[in-house]
């Protein structure tokens, strides 16, 4: 079950005689922030900052230098440098969670390769290819490593594919019905990683994740209703969008019950 946040604490406050002292120590172990944990806030922060811009700096070479540079010495530094990485997120001894920030690096770096070859060569290939291939190729890497942020890269790829392949004509699709194939995936997406973990009985995703997801699929239905609304003739789709978007209000990670149930086992 995830911890409990200060919200959590105050409902059960309500609705228990839960002592004054255990109150105190459930905000204090799970709600205020110590020292410790500031510090390891700002070990991760300068972490993810640091991969962060070597990617961008990467990226900006890349943009500055692309008419100077052989085609050759181009794929090969990107591809070198994919291959750094990966090698460094599977042989370094470290914590897991910097070996898996730095295959996350890897990963954007395999879009950046992608770009490079498109570039150089002229496929001439819709754009939605070069985000699916770009999603196929990374999907490996996504599920060993199991890493939130890998997952929100790999989600937001999915989104954009599935844009791209809508909005280039492939399908004869109307708005309506993109809209809902989006939330149908951002939806799914919430489902499973706010309640896989209970049947599974794995480590709970964090709580930035999963609000991102909810964010993500309210924001898709809000869009498409608000569009929807504005039509002159509403068809099947926008009412099937309307039922969805009201439909995820009813979903809830954890219950008042699991609440109370929580505190006396817990505390």
């Amino acid at each position: 079950m995830d911890k409990p946040d200060r919200n959590d604490i105050k409902l059960v406050v309500l609705h228990s005689n839960w002592s004054e002292q255990g109150v105190d120590r459930a905000l204090s172990d799970h709600v205020y922030s110590n020292k410790y944990a500031w510090l390891r806030f700002l070990k991760l922060l300068v972490l993810t900052l640091g991969i962060s811009f070597t990617v961008a700096g990467i990226i900006f070479f890349f943009a500055y230098n692309w008419d100077s540079l052989n085609k050759f010495l181009k794929l090969g530094a990107v591809q070198s440098l994919v291959l750094i990485f990966t090698f460094l997120a599977l042989f370094i001894k470290q914590k897991a969670f910097i070996k898996k920030s730095i295959l996350t690096g890897a990963a954007v770096l395999v879009g950046v390769m992608y770009a490079v070859f498109g570039q150089i060569y002229q496929t001439g290939a819709n754009a939605y290819d070069f985000f699916l291939a770009w999603t196929i190729f990374i999907t490996i890497w996504v599920f060993i490593s199991n890493f939130p942020t890998l997952w929100l890269i790999y989600v937001s790829l999915l989104n954009i594919t599935l844009v791209l392949y809508a909005k280039q004509g492939v399908e004869n699709w109307s708005e309506s019905e993109v809209f809902i194939l989006l939330f149908l995936l951002n939806t799914l997406a919430l489902i499973c990683f706010l309640f896989l973990p209970r049947f599974l009985k794995a480590n709970y995703y964090p709580k930035w994740f999963t609000n991102f997801l909810a964010i993500a699929a309210v924001t898709v239905a809000t869009a498409g209703v608000t569009g929807g609304i504005l039509e002159d003739e509403q068809d099947y789709s926008f009412w099937l969008l309307l039922f969805l978007f009201f439909w995820i209000g009813n979903l809830d990670g954890v219950t008042k019950k699991e609440f109370v149930l929580y505190r006396n086992n817990m505390f």
